[in-house]
């Protein structure tokens, strides 16, 4: 029997295996073929069962726009899913203004507009989708202060803003808010947001895996900071030293955010091709983490990491255990005792290299309908981006994270298959189930090759989800049918 005939679970312990048997057969899995790789399912939770239930009305149907085919996606039972604008190539993270306006911005800077002047549910041409702004590069986010009237948005050499109107066609030339913020080195991005007065910036490694000049957290990069706007004064920038730092240890998070009741949760890209006790673990780790953002707490990076399958020399590591990280070339100066003892252990975590880029959570907003499942308030949806450090690729999906008592609950993934405490919302697969990993659609001249899910927003408007994809640029819209 060859291992191409294997059933499918077969294959993928046979994997999982090899993952924890040391660096050269891991070595040797990664090297497969993408087309004849094995798969690697995971199971996840239920998605509701009456998802129409005590839905608003009076809303607007979700489901108009260009239907993305039934047979080349999934959406969670009960959901539409549909494609609202196209050809926004580089579209990152997305917000919505009080207006129902759309806000975005493009990894090149420029900010966008979107805004359905006919009522069709699509946005197309330049009168409905409008660059009012430009970061001069750099961009990801942009974030209206509506209580202020101030547009933020990450720039190359820090933070920019622009005073805001919704009459306004243009916005003009940026001011500075935030300067000599470091940028180089591939995790460039600077998302903002406000939060009661106070600009917070995060801040990514610059690269892969990146010592400190001393044994302790670097306090410039792979860190979020805060500054308060009300020490602010236009023409003199504050300068990015001069930040309160929040925590620490954050290798990667360019998507954070507030729950309703104002506490600060983000989602965190972890080191890729990690080595664990002189073996390659980087199949299954790390943990791609959800965390709470609780000031003064250090969350690991790069001293640490957050186990996802680990079989050590004395037994199975339970998952999110706060693991000494190895990589080659990078001479670590603690070990797993100090990170249990100095690394925050995530509430919850994502397959590993799934690369989670943005959060939101879904809450009543007075005068908004309610298009997405009543159950799911309170809880977060997160995007997948996609991994390209396992073969074949993980993610590109959208999920969402149920927040209680006692959730979002930590991951079973010492199991086969590994099993994740949060449902599907749309991924790749189609009416049946979800498929973990690369995929696109196309329905007649519409359509996107590799659907990459970064930004995401609940609409004043209509309820929906609306979720960017910076591959094609897509920009697509999910919702309960009316």
């Amino acid at each position: 029997m060859t291992y191409a005939s294997l059933p499918r679970l077969q294959q993928w312990q046979i994997v999982s295996t090899l993952g924890v048997l040391g660096s050269s057969l891991a070595g040797l899995v990664a090297c497969t073929d993408s087309a004849t790789a094995p798969p690697r399912p995971i199971t996840t939770a239920p998605a509701p069962n009456q998802p129409d239930r005590d839905l608003s009305a009076d809303r607007l149907d979700p489901c108009r726009g260009v239907a993305l085919p039934a047979d080349q996606h999934y959406v969670a039972p009960g959901l539409c899913a549909s494609a609202v604008a196209f050809d926004q190539e580089g579209l990152r993270q997305i917000s919505f203004a009080s207006n129902g306006d759309l806000l975005a911005v493009k990894t090149d800077g420029s900010v966008l507009r979107f805004r359905d002047l006919n009522g069709d549910g699509m946005f197309d041409g330049a009168n409905e989708i409008a660059t009012i702004g430009n970061t001069g590069g750099n961009g990801n986010n942009a974030h209206l202060d509506e209580a202020s009237g101030f547009l933020y948005a990450g720039s190359l050499d820090g933070v920019v803003r622009w005073p805001y109107s919704e009459q306004a066609s243009v916005l003009g030339a940026p001011e500075d808010v935030v300067i000599n913020q470091p940028s180089s080195g591939t995790h460039t991005y600077h998302t903002v947001h406000v939060y009661d007065g106070w600009l917070y910036v995060h801040s990514g490694s610059e690269n892969n895996l990146v010592a400190p000049a001393a044994p302790d957290y670097d306090r410039d990069r792979s860190l979020l900071k805060r500054f308060e706007l009300s020490q602010f004064r236009s023409g003199a920038p504050l300068d990015w030293a001069s930040g309160e730092v929040v925590a620490l240890g954050l290798r990667n998070m360019v998507g954070y955010t507030r729950d309703a009741q104002g506490a600060l949760f983000g989602v965190v890209n972890g080191i890729d091709d990690l080595e664990y006790q002189g073996d390659d673990v980087h199949l299954d780790n790390p943990g791609e983490v959800l965390l709470r953002i609780d000031a003064g707490q250090a969350y690991g990076y790069p001293f640490c990491f957050t186990a996802q399958r680990i079989q050590s020399a004395s037994g199975v590591v339970p998952p999110g255990t706060q693991l000494a990280t190895a990589f080659a070339g990078f001479d670590n100066p603690h070990d797993d005792a100090w990170c249990a003892q100095n690394s925050a252990a995530p509430l919850s975590f994502l397959p590993a290299h799934s690369a989670p880029l943005d959060i939101i959570f879904h809450s009543r907003v007075a005068g908004a309908p309610l298009g997405l499942p009543e159950e799911w308030l309170g809880g977060a949806f997160v995007t997948q981006h996609g991994s390209w450090n396992t073969e074949p690729s993980v993610g590109h999906a959208v999920v969402y994270f149920p927040f209680g008592s006692n959730q979002p609950a930590m991951p079973e993934t010492t199991q086969t298959p590994p099993a994740f405490p949060y449902t599907v919302v749309l991924s790749g697969g189609d009416a049946t189930a979800p498929v973990d990993g690369e995929w696109g659609w196309h329905s007649g001249d519409s359509g996107e090759d590799q659907v990459r899910p970064v930004g995401i927003a609940v609409s004043p408007v209509d309820g929906a989800l609306y979720i960017s994809s910076d591959s094609g640029g897509v920009l697509y819209r999910v919702g309960v049918p009316l």
